[in-house]
């Protein structure tokens, strides 16, 4: 790249080269992100970075999608098991 061309210029793809087929990154969470993150790895079974790893890619591929908030069901009602309030 020389020195006119913008930085968001990528450079060509060079045909004939090995391209890896995965790609390794470094991110910086909070303490309280990280360890929410390994809670819920762990629920599923993953290692922290599969579960990392999943999200992005499903992020990226457009099927993530925000689930709504619940205004009613058993995630946000305060009855007690077996009885009422």
């Amino acid at each position: 790249m020389t020195s006119e061309e913008p930085l968001d210029t990528l450079p060509p793809v060079i045909g004939g080269k090995t391209v890896a087929t995965t790609r390794q990154m470094q991110i910086r969470l909070s303490t309280e992100t990280f360890l929410k993150l390994e809670m819920d790895a762990a629920r599923r079974g993953l290692t922290s970075y599969k579960l990392a790893s999943v999200v992005l890619t499903m992020y990226l591929n457009g099927k993530l999608v925000q689930k709504k908030e619940l205004t009613s069901g058993p995630e946000t009602n305060q009855q007690t098991e077996g009885g009422t309030d």
